[in-house]
């Protein structure tokens, strides 16, 4: 499965050694060597320089470690690696350098806009200068770096450390090129986030894509069997406002593509999950890497571990959705040489597993029974890191919650990946909250739905142009059934819907007729007969005083779900953030309306049924490219409601039910997990289908499952 593939293109079970200036005394690669065959890592990454040198040179930035005699710890590593079969990657980072070295060529470096040097400040250490984007030193000489670190030493890649920089630089060589090829002065005055800095952020996104198509073509000069690759931010952590990089564009010049989520800023435990969907669905082709380890802390702590066992649990997750690692749990040469040793041995069993099974883990693709859009017009125009104030990564997750509650197989599908083929692959597409929507896009799912296809939409799901201009209606309002008023109201507290009629959509609702809402809610009404209004708007109810606390009537004429077929297929609209509500209130009523929605369209017919707990995440995947063959993951995310996870508590008397599109099972075996689990019986399912019939007595952390149908 993996022959004929470069070492990069397989599983990667990394180790960074994030090395300080004192760790190159006595440096002892025997030891390193020795703990990664411990711990099964394959790659490790190891300092180069850049702002401190960990190696010798003669190139006029030269600032070697203080701590450097004779030793050469790159020559020492890379033996000792290699022997082994063990992958070196060298870690070069050029976003500053100390003061002696920019009064040698103050011209490559970045200046404010009255013409200061920008500085990174550092407390307890003097400030180091920022070089300019387009500067010689993070250009030609950085390429020159590199070219010095292969004809030194067979290494078997670069990592290249914040190729990016925040915010702009008003040097000469940047107000030159600028006004070269915009016909502009650079811009000037407010926060860099605001929109008259967009000219200049897309200008700087295209220097970016400059360097790094220059830079990989330096590493590919030594052999396509060097890695390039570099730590990108997305999904969770989008750096384009900022910094002008856009994963769309620049993962294309990476053989590998590495995004760091650490558990300490406490996204939900599928977030290593969707960060690996995202990953697969951008570059199918490429392994999708999590960078995790001691700063979980977020580096407020970097120096001491994170929780073990919700560390645990995340890598579980990453493995579940087919993910490889990047391991920071540790500062220093190795555990025998620094201050925190608690989670050293912590990914060992776990990059075991992931080493014994690596035919069938290496290339996984999720068996999606959903599609679920992610809209990056819609992020960059309502994203914020504050989840308070986010309107569009907290649909998602909310969205995401109650998919993974009722077990549904869902697949992260990035929109520079929609089409007719794509959307066709699933039974039902969600856009939850998919507000910037192309007119081409808008007709890509108008002519899905229209085919036969099952829709589910939130919010404002395609009242926007891409450029994020509110258009006078949802451009698929036909689709939807439904118009906006041209009103909004605001039911972020009081706020309730009323419902109509009884309905497979209302299913739990039998014994009231008020639900909650929690939210701006855009008034509409429906446009056509067909369309069905299950649930209405009702104006806000103030609480007090409690003997005025009531309404007139509280059925309105602005529904807040509504059915409607819309030719072969049909949509379920909600005019407001109803999955929002799931992650940011929680009132289970949010929970049951989307539960209701899933289930209505895929016919109450499910992948996976079983009677494990809510905590308990299903992954069913294709293994490889050959048809057939499946693991199914299964991760115990069951512990006190608290963050971060101390303690899992264990399930038992687990009973799973599978359906796949296959006539026999030829192979049942387990990968991870009780000795007791046993395929009960199969029985036909219908349109050539068999269902399982599994039974798991007891689940720690982790159980994994091999079917082979082939």
């Amino acid at each position: 499965m993996t022959e004929n593939k470069q070492w990069y293109q397989k599983q990667l079970r990394i180790l960074q050694t994030v090395l300080r200036e004192p760790d190159v005394v006595d440096y002892d690669a025997g030891s390193v060597v020795n703990y990664m065959e411990q711990i099964r890592a394959n790659c490790i990454i190891i300092n180069g320089g850049g702002i401190v040198d960990f190696f010798r040179h003669n190139l006029v930035t030269a600032n070697p470690n203080p701590f450097m005699t004779k030793e050469d710890l790159l020559k020492d590593l890379v033996e000792a690696a290699h022997a082994k079969g063990i992958k070196v990657v060298v870690r070069v980072d050029f976003r500053g350098v100390d003061k002696k070295i920019y009064e040698l060529r103050p011209d490559w470096f970045a200046v404010n806009e009255i013409g200061e040097p920008k500085t990174r400040d550092n407390p307890l250490h003097s400030a180091i200068f920022q070089p300019c984007y387009q500067s010689t030193y993070r250009n030609e000489h950085a390429y020159r770096f590199i070219d010095v670190l292969f004809e030194k030493y067979d290494i078997d890649g670069i990592w290249e450390n914040s190729y990016s920089q925040g915010g702009i630089c008003y040097c000469k060589s940047c107000s030159d090129r600028f006004r070269k090829e915009s016909g502009h002065e650079l811009p000037r005055g407010g926060q860099f986030t605001d929109s008259h800095y967009d000219e200049y952020r897309d200008w700087k996104a295209a220097c970016v894509m400059e360097h790094l198509r220059d830079c990989r073509a330096v590493v590919k000069k030594y052999g396509e069997e060097k890695a390039y690759a570099a730590e990108i931010f997305g999904l969770y952590h989008d750096r384009f406002k900022s910094d002008g990089h856009d994963l769309y564009a620049i993962k294309d010049h990476f053989d590998f593509l590495v995004t760091p989520l650490f558990t300490a800023n406490h996204e939900p435990m599928n977030g290593p999950s969707t960060l690996i969907k995202f990953l697969k669905s951008l570059s199918p082709d490429k392994v999708p890497v999590m960078l995790f380890g001691h700063l979980g802390t977020n580096n407020d702590l970097r120096y001491i571990s994170s929780a073990k066992q919700e560390t645990r649990l995340w890598m579980w997750e990453a493995i579940s959705a087919g993910g490889s690692f990047w391991n920071c749990v540790f500062n220093g040469q190795h555990p025998g040489a620094t201050y925190d040793r608690r989670n050293a041995l912590l990914s060992a069993d776990i990059y075991d597993y992931m080493e014994r099974n690596e035919n069938l883990l290496t290339e996984q693709t999720t068996v999606a029974e959903v599609n679920v859009l992610y809209s990056r017009a819609t992020n960059a125009a309502f994203g914020n890191p504050n989840r308070s104030k986010d309107a569009y990564l907290t649909h998602l997750m909310g969205l995401e919650q109650v998919l993974n509650d009722q077990h549904i197989q869902y697949r992260l599908l990035t929109d520079d990946k929609l089409s007719l083929e794509t959307l066709q692959a699933a039974k039902v597409l969600i856009l939850a909250n998919a507000a910037c929507l192309s007119d081409e896009e808008v007709e890509i799912i108008r002519s899905y739905v229209r085919g036969g296809g099952k829709l589910i939409a939130t919010n404002l799901t395609s009242f926007s142009t891409p450029e994020g201009t509110n258009r006078p209606d949802f451009a698929l309002s036909d689709v939807f059934g439904c118009s906006f008023t041209g009103s909004v109201k605001d039911n972020s507290q009081y706020g309730y819907q009323y419902v109509k009629e009884a309905h497979a959509l209302t299913k739990g609702f039998e014994d009231t007729q008020l639900l909650a809402s929690w939210s701006d809610q855009y008034l509409v009404r429906t446009n056509t007969d067909t369309a069905q209004a299950l649930l209405t708007y009702v104006p806000q109810i103030f609480p007090q005083p409690p003997e005025r606390s009531w309404l007139r009537s509280y059925e309105t004429d602005y529904p807040t779900l509504i059915l409607n077929p819309f030719g072969e297929g049909e949509s379920i609209f909600f005019p407001y953030g109803v999955d929002r509500n799931v992650w940011l209130h929680g009132h289970n009523d949010f929970n049951e309306l989307l539960k209701n929605a899933v289930d209505y369209m895929l016919g109450e017919q499910h992948l996976i049924r079983s009677n494990a707990p809510l905590s308990v995440h299903f992954s069913l995947n294709h293994s490889g490219t050959t048809e057939g063959e499946y693991v199914l993951h299964i991760v115990n995310t069951t512990a006190a409601p608290r963050r971060p996870v101390l303690q899992t508590i264990p399930v038992t008397d687990i009973e799973v039910e599978i359906v796949l599109p296959v006539q026999q099972v030829a192979e049942f075996r387990i990968l991870q997990g009780d000795a007791g689990i046993e395929l009960v019986r199969t029985e036909p399912a219908g349109d050539g289908q068999i269902r399982l019939f599994v039974r798991i007595p007891r689940i720690e952390e982790y159980t994994g499952i091999y079917i082979d149908a082939r």
